[in-house]
Formats: C-alpha cells, structure tokens, sequence
C-alpha cells in the first residue's frame, strides 16, 4: 500500500470516524514521524488486517497497566488523545504476522466504543490540529533557532553528517519542529506522552526545550556518558 500524498494528509488533519486503537507498550508515536513495527499477537493482527481492508488509518496509542477495578473503570472511558497513523507499506510474513511501517499524521481526541466480543478497541476519533495563541508569551523565531542549537548541542556534536539538522532550517511550523525533533530522542514514554498531549505548540517547545537543556546539563557534568538520538533513514 503506498504512502498518503501530502494533499490527503492535510484533509485527515480534519478527520472524523471510527478506527482502531493499537496500543504500543514502551512506545509513543508523534505526528510526522515513522514506526517500524513487527505484529504477532493475534488481536493486533487481526486490528492491522481489518485496518488495511477499511482505510489503513489506526489510533495509536500508549499501552497502559491496568487492574481489574482499572479495567472495569475503563469500560466507558475515553482515551484523551492518540496519533492518528497511517499504516505504509503493510506486509504479512508466512505465519500470519504483521510486519508494518506506521505514519503518524495529527494528533486526535479518541472516545473508545464498547461493542460485544471486541478482539481489539476501536474508537470515534476527531482530529485535533496545533494551537497557537493569538499572543504569545514565547518569540517564535527565537524559540525555533533555540531549539534547534539546543538539539545540535547534545546530539549532533558526535555525528559526521549533520545533513538532518541543516534540512531543519527550511521553513518548517514550530509544532512539526517540536514532534520530529522529539520524535529522534530516546526520551520516556511518559514524557514523549505529555508533548503528544500538548496541542498548545508553545507550551509543547517548552517541554521539549526543558528536557533538551537538562539533557545538556547532564551532558557538561558527565562528559564521557554517551547520548545518542535515533538514527535518522538515509531515504
């Protein structure tokens, strides 16, 4: 199945309707990144077929640890907010599992829908698209070049290409910046939640920009601790 076109993925930033929830264990997808996953249990691969035969679109989400009085609880919650995904390039190995490129588009508000004998969680999504305040408290042009220096202090120091931090100068949104900045750090998941979480792309820099300037710290008091990012796609 080949990639959504950029014209496609500007009306699903607008999308409404009803798709299933993967949830991810250790694991947060952020709009404009990318996902390599292997599906092997049986739900999962079932949730990726069914996707694939509807319009390759899925909920993502971060797995959570439940109970049971949790799970009871959860019966008629609703899942604040997810990634909306498209799956790319989906293949199916000969025992039947998944193995899947995911592609994150928007963030979305989920409300999942309870329905008789669910394999898996599906869920009314809306999407949400970035805010930015009419006033600023922050300058975003120097919030932009900030993040920027603060990343290629930390990260790109021991790299011999800085090709990706030099593509970033292009014209680009503050809150895209923010997602695939951290979307190529090895963060907790709870945290990359939070900037999931955050729509306000203002209040989402300063998140990013406080765990970039305490990772520089940490970095300047032990200078032989080795933090690297993801390795970037040479495609």
């Amino acid at each position: 199945m080949s990639s959504y076109s950029n014209p496609i993925e500007k009306q699903l930033n607008t999308f409404t309707g009803i798709v299933p929830v993967l949830e991810l264990e250790e694991s947060v997808l952020l709009p404009h990144s990318q996902v390599l996953l292997r599906m092997t249990t049986a739900a999962d691969c079932q949730l990726i077929a069914d996707a694939i035969n509807e319009n390759a679109l899925v909920a993502v989400t971060l797995k959570q640890a439940h109970d049971e009085s949790q799970l009871e609880m959860q019966q008629s919650a609703s899942i604040d907010v997810v990634c909306l995904a498209s799956i790319v390039s989906p293949y199916q190995l000969e025992s039947g599992h998944y193995s899947i490129l995911l592609k994150g588009i928007c963030r979305a508000r989920a409300v999942v829908l309870q329905g008789p004998d669910q394999t898996y969680q599906r869920a009314l999504l809306a999407a949400k698209s970035d805010f930015y305040a009419d006033q600023p408290m922050i300058h975003r042009e120097h919030r932009h070049l900030e993040l920027l220096e603060q990343y290629a202090k930390i990260f790109l120091q021991h790299s011999g290409d800085p090709t990706y931090y030099h593509l970033l100068h292009r014209e680009i949104s503050l809150g895209k910046l923010c997602d695939t900045l951290a979307s190529t750090i090895n963060m907790e998941p709870v945290l990359r939640q939070l900037i999931l979480e955050e729509h306000d792309v203002d209040l989402r820099s300063d998140l990013l920009l406080d765990f970039l300037k305490n990772h520089l710290r940490y970095q300047q008091r032990n200078p032989f601790a080795h933090f690297t990012s993801i390795p970037f796609s040479l495609n």
